[in-house]
């Protein structure tokens, strides 16, 4: 189950329990997207221009953005304050990881979910988007395929042993049954699912402003409007795949792009680049199409691994006849 974490956040907490109630006005908007025939690249960024009473926090609901999501497309901004008329970047383009497109899949590193419903007739597939809290370090999200067990409307939280010695330990003791209501760190609505027993749901929560950390004991936790949209569609018996891919990459229509997010829990600061791993992810993805890849940028983007999708190279295209023939007569082939 999960909750804010400890006492050494509880400031923090009560910051962004204030902060929403006092500057979200109008709900999440859901990103639904049609799947492309080819690739994994979805959706589209925006620029607005904040309001003297907006914080990033607030439009990152609104538009139904995580807080690390919005933090890392605008590093320069003021979190609490960007003041009247400030440009700010609604990161909206995401890389679905390579992984069927069945059920839910979560990206921990990415903090999204993707749901794809099951199709209609002939209608063209397509994958709903929210943002989402995983687990925190040493309460992570488990990885791996599991399925939707159980719909729980209204849930009553009742904490493991390991959380409430985790609280009484660090002097911020909690009840052993939490009944259903606002106060609920569950939230309204609760998917349970196989893993750990049970133990790990999809569901809301009572702290909506914290959507998009690392926070919570191992569930995966969405924006309070989210779960209430995804509650009713998602069936019982829904496959589950959870994943945590901070690099990824797409060929998509002759164009390769690429993605890298900062570790799960590395506070989301940039690590240090691995390269073998971002050169196997895009060769994977390239599937032996001849691709000149701009490792320049690459570089670039792996020191601010901000998670945006961005174009790296441009397919090659393929030669004609007379172009062969030509090509073989200059290498002598």
């Amino acid at each position: 189950m999960s909750l804010m974490s400890l006492r050494s956040r509880a400031a923090l907490a009560a910051g962004l329990l204030v902060a929403s109630a006092l500057v979200f006005t109008g709900p999440a908007r859901a990103a639904v997207y049609r799947l492309p025939a080819h690739g994994a690249l979805i959706g589209r960024d925006r620029v607005i221009h904040s309001k003297a009473a907006d914080t990033l926090l607030a439009i990152a609901r609104k538009y139904s953005v995580g807080y690390w999501e919005i933090q890392a497309a605008n590093p320069h901004v003021d979190m609490w304050l960007p003041g009247e008329g400030t440009r700010v970047v609604i990161p909206g383009r995401y890389i679905i990881p390579p992984v069927a497109h069945e059920g839910i899949v979560v990206n921990l590193a990415a903090h999204r979910l993707f749901y794809f419903p099951r199709r209609a007739g002939h209608d063209r597939p397509v994958v709903i988007t929210y943002p989402v809290s995983p687990g925190e370090k040493g309460w992570d999200t488990p990885t791996g395929e599991t399925r939707i067990v159980r719909k729980v409307p209204h849930p009553v939280w009742i904490p493991t042993p390991s959380i409430l010695r985790a609280h009484a330990k660090a002097g911020d003791p909690i009840p052993h049954v939490w009944p259903a209501g606002p106060n609920n760190p569950m939230g309204e609505w609760a998917l349970q699912t196989t893993m750990s027993g049970g133990e790990i749901y999809i569901h809301g929560t009572n702290n909506p402003m914290a959507i998009g950390m690392a926070v919570t004991h191992g569930c995966v936790r969405l924006y309070p409007e989210d779960i209430a949209a995804l509650f009713p569609v998602v069936p019982v018996g829904t496959k589950v795949t959870i994943v945590n891919d901070p690099i990824l990459a797409t060929l998509q229509d002759g164009r390769l792009y690429l993605s890298i997010h900062p570790p799960l829990h590395s506070q989301d600061k940039p690590a240090k680049p691995n390269f073998a791993v971002i050169s196997r992810v895009i060769h994977q993805a390239l599937g032996g199409a001849a691709v000149a890849v701009d490792w320049a940028r690459v570089r670039r983007m792996a020191a601010r691994a901000n998670g945006i999708p961005q174009l790296i190279g441009v397919q090659a295209a393929p030669l004609d006849a007379p172009q062969r023939a030509a090509a073989e007569r200059r290498t002598g082939t």
